[in-house]
């Protein structure tokens, strides 16, 4: 039987072949159980992928566990050669599949892999509200916005989840997509009021009920629970968007028409639905790591003084002792519209790493530069 598959690779760790066993699940709508299985080995591949250091990157074709278009290599990152299905269950209608697959992982890919970058969740923004009433889920939102920061939290090799805000902002991530400058001064600001260089912002945009069955017997069949999301990855430090995901599942509600379940309770989370939002938000806590990996480094300057420039990255990054620096200097100006437009001036030489904090390090210029041009709001760009 073939079976198309969305497989993704974007970073590999040093050349090694190995059989890696990974778990993935997908949940079974309208009794369809093969695409369920098409998309729970994806899953589960997908698992394996970054099990050896791999991400979302590409398309490729599976048939019968084997690679059968263009070999699994995307830029210089590593390929899978065969899988091979090991069990399969299903529970909650979810279809569950562990496999082995055989990956051959190549030279890691950029230099910044190994440096997680700091990044801030904001509560996401429940875009119909009128739909949570239906199972009482009033809570979604600040529990949806927790249980991913700590699912980022979780990866701590790729990201330093730094906070959470539980909080109404103003600013609406369908909106802030369509680059009113103003919005961006805003983002700027959230960002040095968190420390976070990247910042997250999300939306739940459906979480729908739909009957099943006919007029005679969608009373007493479970109904279509739909699940669509929008995370935003923004870049506080100039106010611009990196990148913009969304993702969507859907799964029976298995709960009462009159329950009141809401989110806190350990039986949502154990639920069909409750397990393909869970899914989701892993997935996209993945994807937002993934989009990290390869960025650039880049600390700002918190203080500088006779020892010199104080930075906000420091060991839980990746900083260490000997890591080279170039300073940039601050010079935003406001055009002829009244915007702020970024400019940067680097500074000669380079600094080097002489003190490391778990959040900070302190830096020492090579050539004898004068620390005390050094200030506060510059930008240090690692080397």
């Amino acid at each position: 039987m073939k079976l198309p598959l969305l497989l993704a690779l974007l970073l590999a760790l040093p050349a090694q072949a190995a059989w890696i066993q990974a778990r993935g699940s997908a949940a079974i709508l309208n009794g369809d159980e093969a695409y369920a299985r098409e998309q729970a080995i994806r899953d589960a591949l997908r698992q394996a992928l970054l099990d050896s250091g791999a991400s979302v990157s590409s398309l490729q074709r599976l048939e019968n566990g084997s690679i059968t278009q263009d070999r699994f290599q995307i830029r210089s990152g590593g390929e899978i050669r065969q899988y091979r299905l090991l069990r399969e269950e299903v529970r909650d209608n979810r279809l569950f599949i562990t496999l082995r697959a055989d990956i051959r992982a190549e030279q890691q890919l950029c230099p910044t892999q190994r440096y997680a970058k700091d990044l801030t969740l904001v509560r996401l923004h429940l875009r119909y509200p009128d739909q949570a009433s239906y199972g009482a889920l009033d809570d979604l939102s600040p529990t949806l916005s927790r249980r991913l920061f700590e699912k980022l939290a979780g990866n701590s090799q790729a990201v330093v989840a730094r906070r959470w805000l539980d909080e109404n902002l103003r600013l609406d991530p369908l909106y802030l997509r369509q680059g009113d400058g103003r919005d961006g001064e805003e983002l700027k600001a959230l960002s040095l009021r968190t420390d976070s260089q990247y910042l997250v912002l999300g939306s739940i945009d459906d979480i729908s009920v739909e009957p099943q069955g006919n007029r005679f017997t969608s009373w007493y069949e479970d109904p279509l629970r739909h699940f669509r999301m929008q995370l935003y990855l923004f870049d506080g430090i100039n106010g611009t968007l990196i990148s913009r995901k969304e993702y969507q599942g859907a799964a029976l509600w298995s709960f009462g028409k009159q329950e009141r379940v809401g989110t806190t309770d350990s039986r949502f989370w154990a639920s069909g639905y409750g397990q393909e939002v869970d899914h989701l938000l892993g997935r996209a806590a993945q994807d937002l790591a993934g989009e990290l990996a390869c960025v650039q480094v880049t600390a700002r300057v918190v203080a500088s003084n006779e020892r010199g420039p104080h930075i906000n990255l420091g060991r839980r990054n990746g900083i260490k002792l000997g890591d080279q620096f170039r300073i940039q200097h601050r010079a935003d100006f406001v055009d002829s519209n009244g915007d702020v437009r970024a400019l940067r001036n680097p500074a000669a030489g380079l600094f080097d790493v002489v003190q490391v904090f778990d959040d900070g390090a302190i830096l020492s210029s090579q050539n004898r530069y004068e620390p005390f041009n050094v200030q506060i709001g510059d930008l240090a760009i690692l080397e």
